[in-house]
């Protein structure tokens, strides 16, 4: 690591806390009773936060973070303790790269603002601004995982993890929710080549809520890289890599950055240190400015940061998949090497690492109540909309749309009836109308869960710009159906990676549908479809789904 210094009068930090162990090698932390206010406080006066301006992190933040107790203790505020004065002279810091086994616990509390448009399915609508606050805890035991011939100095880019706690409760306005882990996908892997960190589970797939309650603001596996190893005399700082910084704060990039870590003191037992500084970043696609104040405690007997307390002032604009935030996020973290695997397997989980992840490890379980249904898709999906009788995905990948699925809940047929493939074949060009250029594939068959599945495949132009439709119809032997209708433009064709296929043959169908009077219309009775599609320009997929009497909409439209 290269670096830059100068040294100047040590910082008097009286925020630092102290980890301390408790039963069975249960972590706590000595902390100040008066920590998250006077942290709080800190990232104000240097950064000029208003207090009407504060939210929760990436993702809100998409969900994620931490926590852990010991008895009623944990990471709650206690005593304070601090480990003495500093010393004057120079001391060497450094980490042990022996250490591959880690106990974490982290807690994260958020309070802010987060930007949202009204119609979800129209980004460039009007927006509203809705007060949020959240309180995330996680608890994890994880084994850092290396290549053959892989040196200890190398960077880890590949994680076992088993989730003991991932909790997030949080309030949006007045809508209050609880995000849990399932008991079955405690056991997972996290890849880092690419970051942010790809999560997966080995045992069943997670959704997309459960991949973001896992994907912690700040990096256990990437806070020791923040130590500078090298000699340093209390009040020196140094400049932190852009990389360093992308790693820990889970970053896709970091354009540009001022940010130092700072020695405040050291004795033979343990260093304080404390960075704060701007960063200009992306996660996936998307701007993201983010200010930051933090505290560490490297323990010199076991070469690890112990301890780590950041209050990270993040700002965001609306992605095309996630909401944008004006957020101040307080997280608390403490770590202890472990000597031996807890409740992790003997056997480490074998990674090919000159291979991506596993791409049938990497589709996510979604649902729509509404619809009355449930399936494996690409990561890539999001559901943008969940209502009763419609729900609308789109495919979004570095914040640029690819393609969008809407998919409807029809009434049953009467008894002994059913669509034949020519009759929605015909369906499907009345629906399309003047943008229907050709037939290009229809299938009849069944899905691998033993649906009757009805493929047309269509073409057309939309204002001169090549639109490819897909369109299902799924049906059981209890009548229920639903129509599937996935639009994209012939670009984007390839990047759909057979998506239709993967949905189709996952796909369950549910009882206890929330239907309402969309599905009385005289097209939903007949089965006939009312060409009401709107094109107004070119750019991204847009749906006209809310309409009552459109069965099978969608067009690409351009800003």
């Amino acid at each position: 690591m290269s670096h830059q210094t100068h040294r100047e009068n040590p910082a008097q930090s009286p925020l630092f806390a102290h980890p301390t162990q408790c039963d069975s090698g249960r972590i706590v932390s000595a902390d100040s009773a008066n920590w998250a206010g006077d942290f709080a406080g800190e990232l104000n006066a240097s950064g000029n936060v208003s207090d009407n301006v504060k939210a929760s992190r990436r993702g809100f933040l998409a969900s994620a973070i931490i926590g852990g107790m010991c008895g009623a203790g944990g990471l709650l505020p206690g005593g304070v303790s601090d480990a003495g004065a500093a010393g004057a002279g120079e001391t060497r810091l450094s980490i042990s790269h022996n250490n591959d086994l880690f106990r974490v616990r982290m807690q994260m509390e958020v309070k802010g603002n987060v930007t949202l448009v009204e119609d979800p399915l129209l980004p460039d609508g009007k927006k509203k601004l809705l007060p949020v606050t959240a309180d995330l805890n996680l608890d994890y035991e994880e084994r850092f995982l290396r290549p053959a011939g892989a040196t200890p100095e190398s960077e880890v880019v590949a994680v076992e993890r088993h989730i003991h706690d991932a909790v997030e409760k949080s309030r949006l306005s007045r809508t209050a929710q609880t995000t849990e882990l399932r008991g079955t996908v405690t056991d997972v892997i996290a890849r880092r080549e690419q970051l942010p960190e790809t999560i997966y589970s080995n045992d069943e797939y997670l959704t997309h809520k459960e991949i973001d309650l896992l994907r912690t603001p700040i990096s256990s596996v990437a806070i020791d890289r923040l130590v500078p190893q090298q000699m340093m005399r209390p009040g020196e700082k140094v400049a932190i890599t852009k990389n360093d910084l992308a790693s820990f704060f889970n970053l896709s990039g970091v354009a540009s950055s001022d940010v130092e870590i700072e020695l405040v003191s050291a004795d033979s037992s343990q260093a304080k240190l404390q960075m704060r500084g701007k960063i200009e970043g992306s996660v996936s696609g998307v701007p993201t400015r983010l200010q930051i104040v933090g505290k560490l405690t490297l323990d010199r007997r076991a070469g690890a940061v112990a301890w780590a307390a950041v209050a990270i002032h993040e700002t965001r604009e609306i992605g095309k998949a996630e909401p944008g935030f004006d957020i101040t996020a307080t997280v608390r973290m403490v770590r202890k090497p472990l000597a031996k695997v807890q409740t992790l397997p003997a056997k480490p989980a074998e990674i090919v690492f000159d291979e991506p992840p596993p791409t049938d490890r990497l589709l996510v379980a979604v649902a729509s109540r509404h619809v009355g249904l449930e399936g494996l898709m690409d990561r890539r999906w999001r559901m943008m909309q969940d209502v009763p009788g419609d729900a609308v995905l789109r495919m979004i990948e570095n914040d640029q749309a690819i393609a969008q699925l809407n998919l409807r809940p029809l009434p049953r047929l009467p008894e002994g009836q059913q669509w034949t493939l020519a009759a929605f074949e015909n369906d499907v060009r009345k629906t399309l109308g003047k943008r229907f250029g050709e037939l290009i594939e229809s299938h009849e068959g069944m899905t691998d869960g033993g649906l009757r599945l009805l493929r047309v495949v269509a073409g057309g132009r939309v204002k001169g710009v090549p639109i490819q439709w897909i369109m299902m119809h799924i049906s059981d032997n209890e009548r229920r159906r639903v129509l599937a209708t996935w639009t994209m433009d012939g670009d984007s064709v390839p990047r759909l990676a057979g998506s239709d296929i993967q949905l189709a043959a996952s796909l369950r169908l549910l009882d206890g549908v929330n239907q309402t009077a969309q599905n009385d219309s005289k097209a939903m009775k007949t089965g006939e479809n009312t060409d009401l599609s709107v094109v107004d320009s070119l750019d991204e997929v847009e749906s006209v789904a809310s309409t009552a009497d459109v069965v099978s909409p969608s067009d690409v439209k351009r800003r």
